[in-house]
């Protein structure tokens, strides 16, 4: 094997040890769109951080509280800060949760209100943040729609990777 070939994409994916029989590939099953779904939404209600990247002048990826009320994420953040400054000037977010082997990944738009403005509900769920807007002055909330959603735990979970799309669930 050329050192070329040791590095692409294919050796770094491909099963340690002898072949097995034709189209094995080392890797559990993938799960149905249906299974990743519902491994999504358990992580979403069982999660309490994500990653949010914003765009702005620069790329900028921050950690949150979110709580998940099975439609929306809510966060609260400075809306005087890089992140709500980006967000103010651009809805739209990726955010991602999990780990390197087990991905989700929601592409969507985020709604600022100030949290005193916010509905009842968002406001319960504001709550249950450790971020306090009586206490911390300057506070957006920050409710993110996901339009997009994509989970994988391995190689063999990557073409069917979308689970969500334009707002609606697969499968």
């Amino acid at each position: 094997m050329s050192p070329s070939e040791a590095t692409s994409p294919a050796a770094r994916h491909a099963p340690a040890g002898p072949p097995g029989p034709p189209g094995a590939t080392g890797l559990p099953a993938p799960r149905s769109i249906a299974q990743r779904r519902a491994d999504t939404e358990r992580l979403l209600a069982e999660e309490r951080h994500l990653w949010l990247a914003s765009e702005g002048p620069r790329p900028h990826v921050v950690p949150l509280s979110y709580v998940f009320d099975g439609g929306v994420i809510t966060m609260l953040t400075r809306r005087s800060g890089r992140t709500g400054r980006n967000l103010a000037a651009d809805a739209r977010v990726r955010a991602a949760f999990g780990s390197a082997t087990d991905v989700v990944l929601i592409d969507g738009t985020v709604e600022l209100t100030d949290p005193a403005d916010a509905p009842a509900p968002v406001r319960a769920r504001h709550a249950r943040l450790p971020l306090d807007p009586g206490r911390v002055p300057d506070t957006v909330s920050v409710c993110l729609t996901p339009r997009r959603v994509q989970a994988w735990r391995n190689f063999g979970e990557m073409r069917d990777r979308v689970i969500m799309n334009d707002g609606v669930w697969l499968g």
